[in-house]
This record gives structure tokens, sequence and C-alpha cells, in this order.
């Protein structure tokens, strides 16, 4: 290990009655000392879209019980792990997730790794299980900003209508259901993962609506010769609970 880690312990059984997480030491980033309930892939969704934002010059590694560790760089959108993505479990055992400082000499000697995009589809449809990863927002429209390469994602024909509504128009994830006929849940997983890509735009319905007072403002202006006023948007109420309290801590 290289310089300060993060450290992501999902908890082992998922029924034991959930505590509030820990305060980090001071210094540490925020989620020092973070334990998880047991989603599986989720706590590596989490460390990957954190990277995502402010790469550092950091990797996640992530162990397992019984698999080779798995080494994911984000800022060259690689990763190396010796075990073969058809064999990717979609429930992991024992997860631990570091994020630790890259090594400069680890990468210039390191052969080249495996693009990134298929592991982050399937890591995004495996984690928040049945849920909208927590940097998403329910209310949020999605679109998709380019066409996915599925001649390398495992896909199923559900996918493939949702992403070519997705191509065409921005919609809140439960249009997106209804317009495909398809199960919430699977179009919660889609955009889950096609966002870990980095592959959506999204508009909040707060700045859209501020968009169109401003433009309705400036419009009457013009006309009156006044100026018109500010339109700020109202907050968003936070849902009690452990993870909202979880989304807060990992300022998500």
């Amino acid at each position: 290990m290289h310089g300060h880690e993060t450290t992501f312990e999902p908890a082992r059984t998922a029924s034991a009655a959930p505590q509030d997480p820990p305060t980090s030491d001071a210094g540490s980033p925020g989620t020092t000392g973070i334990t998880l309930p047991a989603f599986g892939w989720t706590g590596v969704a989490i460390a990957l879209h954190r990277l995502q934002q402010q790469p550092a010059g950091s990797i996640v590694v992530v162990h397992q019980a019984g698999r080779p560790p798995l080494v994911v760089d984000v800022e060259s959108n690689a990763y190396w792990w010796d075990a073969p993505l058809a064999t990717f479990p979609a429930e992991p055992v024992d997860v631990e997730v570091v994020v630790e400082a890259a090594d400069p000499a680890d990468r210039a000697t390191r052969a080249p790794g495996a693009d990134l995009d298929e592991l982050l589809w399937l890591i995004g449809n495996h984690s928040f299980p049945g849920e909208l990863a927590w940097w998403l927002q329910r209310d949020d429209r999605y679109q998709l900003v380019r066409w996915p390469s599925f001649t390398a994602l495992p896909h199923t024909p559900e996918q493939l209508r949702m992403t070519a509504v997705l191509v065409d128009a921005s919609l809140p994830v439960v249009e997106l259901a209804s317009a495909t006929g398809s199960d919430p849940a699977e179009a919660r997983r889609l955009v889950n993962a096609f966002s870990l890509m980095r592959l959506l735009r999204a508009e909040s319905p707060e700045l859209a609506g501020a968009g169109a007072g401003a433009g309705a403002g400036a419009g009457a202006a013009s006309s009156s010769g006044s100026a018109a006023p500010a339109v700020v948007p109202a907050p968003q109420r936070r849902r009690a609970g452990l993870f909202a309290r979880l989304r807060d801590l990992l300022g998500l």
C-alpha cells in the first residue's frame, strides 16, 4: 500500500441493526471508517464515483474472499484483475475496498490494463440493489451523451429498449420505466450503470425551472425596462434514515 488509505468494509450480516456511521478522523477523507450495509458492489461503486470527481492520483483496490485483488485506475480508465469478467460475482463475499495513492513507479512498469467500461457496467448493474445510486436524484431527468458499445457489454433486450429511449429523450427514471414497460428497479440499475460509466447528462427540475423563469423574466424586463427578479431553486428536503445520513457524510 502507498500513501494514505481509505477503507470501506461492508458489514458481513445484512440483518444486523443499523447504526450511525462513525465520524472520520480530522484531516482524513469523509469516507474513512464508514461501514456500509452488505450490498456487495455498492461500496466499490461509491469509491469509484468519488475518484471520478477528483482522482488525485489514487487507485481503488478491491479484495474479495477467494479471489485475486481487483485494481482500478480511474485516471487511466483501466483495471487489472486475474479473473475473467465472465465469472463476475453478482453478490461478492467479504468485500474490502481500499482507496490508496497510486505509485508512479508501479504505473510506469505495470502492463496495460483492460478497458474499464465493461467492469463499470457490471458494477453499476449490481450495486445499490433496486435503488438509485446515492449521487443520483429521483426527480432529475437523464439522457445518454453517446450510445454505449453493447458489443462488449452483456445486456438484455429490456436494457436495449431503455437505452434507445435515453438516447432520444431526457426522462426521470420512473418515466423511463413507464415509457418502455420496464420494471422500475431495472430502469434504476441501468441508470446507475450509465452514470458510473459517465455516459449520462442530468438535469434537475429546479434548475430547469430556474432557466425557464429567467428566460421569461428577461423578456418581461426588455419590454418593461425593469430588471427581472432572480429565480432561486428551492432547497431539496433530505429524507431521514441511515442511507440519508450516509449520503450526507459521503458528500453525495
